[in-house]
């Protein structure tokens, strides 16, 4: 996968109260850092200029975080009410992030780790096992 840049920000879906986006990893949500680029905010100020708020802190309402070097789905809400019901699903634990983290380790390496697994690998090919 390309590094993320200001042009390619994947959509995965839009309501009139939600945007859904595609993550790249190591990239930042937001700063009000000049230097800071790309970040997902202008990638979001580039690609949905008339979505952006100037009510709010970076312009638009993230429902949730992400960790820089963590790629995936983002949610952001777009306006006051969605935001709000959002934060209630996230506060009453009705909203459930799942992380599948992808590892490819040689028979070697897998057999001197603590973290080989015995259940669900798949040889891809005969050497590395791809993990997960």
């Amino acid at each position: 996968m390309e590094p993320g840049r200001i042009e390619n920000l994947s959509v995965v879906y839009q309501s009139p109260d939600f945007l859904v986006v595609n993550k790249h990893w190591d990239l930042r949500i937001d700063s009000k850092m000049w230097r800071e680029t790309p970040t997902l905010q202008k990638q979001l100020r580039h690609h949905f200029p008339e979505l952006a708020d100037p009510d709010t802190y970076y312009g638009f309402r993230f429902c949730h975080q992400l960790d820089f070097s963590t790629s995936g789905a983002l949610c952001v809400a777009l306006n006051k009410a969605a935001a709000g019901s959002a934060y209630k699903c996230f506060k009453e634990r009705r909203v459930t992030k799942a992380y599948l983290a992808l590892a490819a380790r040689t028979r070697n390496q897998a057999l001197q780790s603590w973290w080989s697994w015995s259940m669900g690998c798949m040889p891809a090919t005969l050497s590395p096992k791809y993990c997960c």
